[in-house]
């Protein structure tokens, strides 16, 4: 049997959340972007056609990668330290605040980077579950 802890952490959320998304970098762009000379990213929308409609891509060199949101199964919480204040019960006066954390952010959507291979064409559309998932609650907020 685990064992119980008698010291608890106050937990609260933010009224004001923050719009934040998770960017997911591939092993080697992280690498540059930690390096001591890391490369200019540059962030264009793609040429429209006919078929298919214009897409985010990320550059850097000769490198590009197609931005495109997916929906996460279980959101992620972005926490900061706080403390926490008197009650209407509490003496001002004597209140000791105790160390509490607080969430920020609620993060439903990342952001993946896809490499493009070719110019000007789009990795072909995989019908992912989270990504009718994300179009559906789409449809629902607007």
């Amino acid at each position: 049997m685990g064992t119980q802890y008698t010291t608890d952490i106050p937990f609260s959320s933010s009224h004001h959340q923050q719009a934040l998304k998770l960017l997911e970098l591939p092993p080697e762009l992280l690498a540059l972007l930690e390096s001591d000379n890391p490369p200019i990213l540059t962030v264009t929308s793609s040429a429209a056609t006919e078929t298919t409609p214009g897409y985010a891509i990320l550059s850097y060199g000769e490198k590009r990668y197609q931005m495109r949101q997916k929906n996460t199964s279980n959101p992620i919480l972005v926490l900061k330290p706080s403390s926490t204040g008197p009650t209407e019960a509490d003496d001002a006066s004597t209140f000791i605040p105790v160390p509490s954390i607080t969430a920020i952010a609620k993060i439903e959507d990342t952001i993946e980077l896809i490499l493009q291979e070719g110019e000007g064409k789009a990795p072909p559309k995989v019908n992912k579950w989270h990504e009718k998932f994300a179009k559906s609650r789409m449809e629902k907020k607007g």
